[in-house]
C-alpha cells in the first residue's frame, strides 16, 4: 500500500491499507486536451488542455508495473489520449511492459480520419484493445451526449478497426430519454463484428461538466439497463445471463459472457452455472488462453464426473441441462470446452457484456469505494479508485497524501 491510512477512507487514497482490492484496470490520463467538447464528459475536457510529459507518462506506468507485478490492463484515457504529440512513444512504452492488454480509451474521431494513425495502432494490435466511445445507432444521441453529430464517424471508426483486424470493446455512456433505447442495437451491431469483443454500458455520471440534479430521479440503474437489454434483444440476452463482478462491489459492476455461434450467440450462464462458481473469477477480468484453460478444467473438476469418466461426454460437464438446449446449441457448448482445454479460443469466439457504475457526489458510497479495482494512475505513484479521484481529488477538494514509498519522487502534475 502506498499510503498510511490516517483520516480513513476516503481521505488517505494511495491506495491505503483499508482498500480491499488490487487494481484490474490501472487508468492513466495522458492528457486533459480533447478535439470534442462533450456535454457529457467527468474529466471536463476539451480544446487546449495539459498534456503529461513522457516522463511522466513513464513513471505512471513503473508505478503501475511495481505494485501490480503484471498489471492486467492499462488504460490510456485523457482527455482524447490520440492527440497527445507523444502518443506513439507513450504506447510503445506501454506495450513493452509486462501487461496484459494496453487499452486505448478513445472517441474515435482520430481512427476515422487519420490512416496514418490507424497504421501505426494496428502495428500494435496484438498488446492493445481500442475501448471506443459508442453511444448508439441513432444520430440523436450525440448532440446531446457529444456535443456534435458524430454516428457517421463512429460507424467508419468501427469499420476501420475491424479492416486492421484490432480488437473493440463499444462503451456506451446510457442516459435515460437518450439513448436508453439503444442499449440492444447496441449489443447486436457488435455481436454481428467478430472484432468486437464486447458492450460497456455505463449509466450516466453526473459529475465533471455533467451535473444535473434535476435529472437524478431519473438515473439508469443496473436492473434498467440489463431488462433493457433483454427487451431490446429479444430475449437473447436474459437478466439471469448477468452476475456480479466477485471481486468488486456488486453495484460496480456486472458482466454476462456468450460464445459466438453461426446465428447468434450462447450465453455461458445457459450451460454453465456462473452464480456458483464465482469464485472462479474473482481477482481478475482479462482471460488468455492458458486462463481461460485453468478455470475451465477447475470448474469441470468440481463436477461429479471430474475431467473423465462417468457416460455423458467429458466437455459437457455435470451443469449442461440437455433439455434446454437445441442440439446445435449442445454442439456450440461442446465446442467452447474444447477450445479452452486446447487453448484455441480466440477473442472473436466470444462476446461480453459488462456494465459499470461509476459513483458522483449523490450517490458516493465508502462501502463501493473500498472494493473499486479501477484506479486512476498518477505520475506521483498514488493509485486513486476511479470515482474518489473524480469526486474528490481531482480539482483538490482532497489533498494527496504523502507516499508511505519514498522511492518514487512526487512529480507534480
Amino acid at each position: 500500500f502506498g499510503v498510511a491510512a490516517r483520516q480513513g477512507c476516503p481521505f488517505d487514497c494511495g491506495l491505503c491499507e483499508e482498500h480491499e482490492q488490487h487494481t484490474c484496470i490501472g487508468l492513466l490520463e495522458i492528457t486533459s486536451s480533447c478535439n470534442l467538447e462533450c456535454p457529457m464528459c467527468f474529466a471536463e475536457s476539451g480544446p487546449g488542455g495539459k498534456h503529461l510529459s513522457f516522463q511522466q507518462c513513464q513513471a505512471a506506468i513503473d508505478r503501475l508495473v511495481e505494485v501490480e507485478g503484471q498489471p492486467e490492463i492499462l488504460q490510456l484515457s485523457g482527455g482524447e489520449p490520440t492527440i497527445h504529440p507523444q502518443f506513439e512513444a507513450i504506447l510503445d512504452y506501454a506495450c513493452q511492459q509486462p501487461i496484459d492488454i494496453v487499452m486505448i480509451n478513445t472517441n474515435g474521431v482520430r481512427i476515422a480520419k487519420d490512416a496514418a494513425f490507424l497504421e501505426l495502432l494496428q502495428k500494435y494490435r496484438h498488446r492493445i484493445e481500442i475501448y471506443l466511445q459508442f453511444d448508439g445507432l441513432s444520430e440523436a444521441s450525440y448532440p446531446a451526449l457529444r456535443g456534435e453529430p458524430l454516428l457517421e464517424t463512429k460507424l467508419q471508426a468501427v469499420e476501420r478497426l475491424g479492416a486492421a483486424a484490432i480488437n473493440t470493446i463499444l462503451v456506451s455512456t446510457v442516459q435515460p430519454h437518450v439513448n436508453d433505447d439503444q442499449m440492444g442495437a447496441i449489443v447486436q451491431f457488435g455481436q454481428e463484428r467478430s472484432w468486437v469483443t464486447g458492450a460497456s454500458l455505463q449509466p450516466a455520471t453526473y459529475s465533471g461538466r455533467y451535473v444535473l440534479p434535476e435529472d437524478l430521479e431519473q438515473r439508469i440503474t443496473f436492473p434498467d439497463i440489463i431488462q433493457g437489454i433483454q427487451r431490446q434483444t429479444d430475449q437473447q440476452w436474459l437478466e439471469t445471463d448477468f452476475s456480479p463482478l466477485p471481486c468488486a462491489h456488486p453495484n460496480g459492476h456486472t458482466l454476462a459472457y456468450a460464445v459466438r455461434t453461426n446465428d447468434g450467440i450462447l450465453p455461458l450462464a445457459r450451460f454453465i452455472q456462473l452464480k456458483n462458481h464465482l469464485d472462479l473469477l474473482s481477482g481478475r477480468i482479462t482471460f488468455n488462453r492458458p486462463r481461460a484453460k485453468e478455470l475451465i478444467a477447475e470448474y469441470l473438476s468440481r463436477q461429479p464426473c471430474g475431467l473423465g469418466g462417468c457416460d455423458q461426454d467429458w466437455s459437457l460437464g455435470e451443469s449442461l441441462d440437455a433439455a434446454t438446449l437445441t442440439p446445435s446449441q449442445l454442439e456450440v457448448a461442446a465446442g467452447f470446452f474444447q477450445k479452452a482445454m486446447t487453448e484455441t479460443l480466440d477473442p472473436s469466439d466470444m462476446f461480453r457484456i459488462t456494465t459499470t457504475s461509476f459513483m458522483d457526489a449523490y450517490n458516493f458510497d465508502v462501502r463501493q469505494l473500498m472494493k473499486s479495482c479501477v484506479h486512476f494512475v498518477l505520475p506521483s505513484g498514488h493509485l486513486i479508485p476511479f470515482s474518489a479521484y473524480n469526486v474528490l481529488y481531482r480539482h483538490g477538494h482532497v489533498p494527496l497524501p504523502p507516499l508511505q514509498d519514498s522511492r518514487l519522487p512526487l512529480v507534480r502534475t
